[in-house]
């Protein structure tokens, strides 16, 4: 046993002398060792993940920044939240306006580039038609700070069946900006986005959710806004865009598949 005990003394003697990788063995032991080579497996697993691009004109890793939303399951279900209302002799409805109702609403930008809004009201503003100017966001909005607008409508379902909703940000402003866009519906969140350092006529499309829906009016709510630095810029649209039960393709939602209650419309107008 202890002729056995001096080989392995030998050994190791002679190893730390002439082998540094065994003198860094011997110092970390085997469990760190073990941890290096899992975080070294994992990191090159990272590497070869899809990351999502960065939009256009900017390095950020972060450009175009995603808060997950599960689109597993789909098509989704939602009820109605209403049937339809009755329509006059022209066909419209009764008590009803076409495009949105909306609301400005403060927000503030974190280190992680995530937008909080918050719940309060600083203006209301209405929206005639489908899509949502970013000039009337801003013209309804404070003179300072940061702050987003906020509308909902009722999207018209004529046809019961398969609909798909997906939203369409046209930024026009003369320099780059970072931009927020969410759609969300009673129960499920479709898009909760922010873009950064987007390019001046950069046009940009979000991946669609899907829904089973039954005739009658189906209750949507959008948010956008955009910004460079501290200042809420402009100009630019963002669209609802929808396929339609048997349609291939998407399109603008039309001025007659939105529409808002006409007294809030009244009330809100500025």
């Amino acid at each position: 046993m202890k002729r056995f005990a001096a080989k392995l003394g030998f050994v190791h003697r002679t190893l730390w002398q002439r082998d540094q990788t065994y003198r860094w063995a011997a110092l970390l032991g085997p469990p760190p060792l073990i941890g290096c080579a899992v975080a070294a497996l994992a990191l090159a697993g990272w590497q070869l993940l899809p990351h999502d691009a960065a939009a256009p004109g900017s390095d950020a890793p972060w450009a175009r920044w995603t808060r997950p939303v599960p689109h597993d399951d789909q098509p989704y279900t939602e009820a109605s939240a209403a049937g339809l209302p009755r329509t006059d002799a022209a066909g419209r409805f009764v008590g009803f306006q076409p495009g949105w109702t909306g609301e400005i609403a403060p927000m503030t930008v974190d280190a992680t580039k995530d937008v909080n809004v918050s719940p309060g009201v600083l203006a209301s503003f209405t929206v005639e038609g489908p899509t949502i100017p970013l000039a009337g966001i801003l013209d309804a909005g404070p003179s300072s700070g940061l702050f987003v607008g906020r509308a909902e409508t009722f999207f018209v379902v004529q046809t019961p069946g398969l609909y798909a909703f997906s939203a369409r940000l046209v930024w026009q402003g003369a320099q780059s900006a970072d931009c927020m866009v969410r759609l969300v519906a009673p129960h499920h969140a479709m898009i909760r986005n922010v873009d950064l350092n987007i390019d001046s006529q950069a046009v940009l499309s979000y991946p669609p959710t899907e829904f089973t829906l039954e005739k009658g009016l189906f209750r949507l709510r959008a948010a956008t806004g955009c910004w460079h630095g501290q200042h809420p810029v402009g100009p630019g649209t963002l669209t609802l865009m929808v396929r339609r039960p048997g349609q291939a393709a998407f399109s603008p939602a039309t001025a007659d598949e939105l529409i808002r209650p006409a007294q809030l419309g009244a009330a809100g107008a500025r």
